[in-house]
């Protein structure tokens, strides 16, 4: 079977994506969910994560559900961990 490996993206860039396609400022969105705009601006940036309340607002907003924000969240930062730095812990015998 022929799998395509996907790199992860920040969620940021898929809100900023969205944003576009539906033709939704930053601000607009931010002031419609009662956040700051400074906010909206620094998770597009990659600079800020979506926190599972941010994962709701979003998902009222713009559809979807809020896991779909939580997942692209958990799937980037599982794809910027070093697991090397983890060569040395071993399952524990229970």
């Amino acid at each position: 079977m022929n799998q395509t490996h996907i790199t992860p993206v920040h969620p940021g860039e898929v809100l900023k994506d969205e944003l576009e396609e539906i033709g939704l400022t930053q601000t607009a969105l931010a002031s419609h969910i009662g956040v700051l705009p400074k906010t909206i601006n620094e998770i597009c940036r990659g600079k800020r994560g979506i926190s599972a309340e941010m994962a709701v607002k979003l998902s009222k907003a713009l559809g979807g559900s809020p896991q779909f924000w939580l997942n692209l969240q958990n799937n980037w930062e599982l794809s910027q961990l070093n697991y090397s730095n983890f060569k040395n812990i071993h399952h524990v015998a229970a």
